[in-house]
């Protein structure tokens, strides 16, 4: 690129960056401030509002300059750390858009019982953990023991990328488990969601 595309692309990037921390920090700060906003779902829309606020805080400012440069010049454990961290918390989001569109769901289509709801089991902490549990567990082990096992690493020193980005076997698995579920799951809840309104209105 030449350097008026490197300049306009750093911008538009730290202008992204930007946007997303100060949208989600809005979204924190309105949470905090206004008691009234502190009902079950909500919880889970303050989740995703932390895991894309950490994203524009840490992952995005890490990867502009290894996106211009193409070379990561922090080193190798920082750079476990931004894919751990990277990889953690774009699938967390995922995960919760398909909580918020599930817990969407219940609050429409099952509307007596999801009011009646009490007890641990229906807490939204419990929920919003299992989401980062399942999210650590998806990618963060391949990313931190992949070499290890495998006995060699295929990453270039000045270059930062996982492991098993060229293992099609893994990238199938996991995309089909970040990706494709969630994307079927979140259409079926719209459109019972959709159906069921429809229903009520004839």
């Amino acid at each position: 690129f030449s350097v008026g595309v490197l300049v306009l692309l750093a911008f538009l990037m730290v202008l992204l960056c930007l946007v997303t921390i100060l949208g989600n920090m809005l979204v924190i700060l309105a949470f905090i401030m206004d008691r009234n906003l502190r009902h079950r779902s909500n919880y889970f829309f303050l989740n995703l509002a932390v895991s894309d606020f950490a994203v524009g805080v840490f992952c995005m400012p890490l990867y502009i300059p290894y996106s211009l440069t193409g070379k990561w010049h922090l080193g190798k454990g920082i750079c476990k750390l931004w894919l751990v961290m990277d990889y953690l918390l774009c699938t967390a989001s995922v995960f919760n858009i398909v909580l918020i569109s599930y817990d969407r769901f219940l609050s429409v289509t099952k509307a007596v019982s999801y009011r009646a709801q009490q007890g641990i089991m229906s807490s939204p902490a419990i929920k919003m953990v299992a989401i980062w549990v399942f999210a650590f567990l998806l990618y963060c082990p391949a990313i931190l023991f992949w070499e290890h096992v495998a006995g060699h690493s295929v990453v270039a020193a000045d270059q930062c990328y996982a492991e098993f980005f060229n293992n099609w076997y893994f990238l199938l698995c996991a995309s089909t488990l970040e990706f494709f579920v969630p994307l079927l799951l979140v259409t079926s809840f719209n459109v019972h969601i959709f159906h069921n309104i429809q229903r009520r209105q004839r």
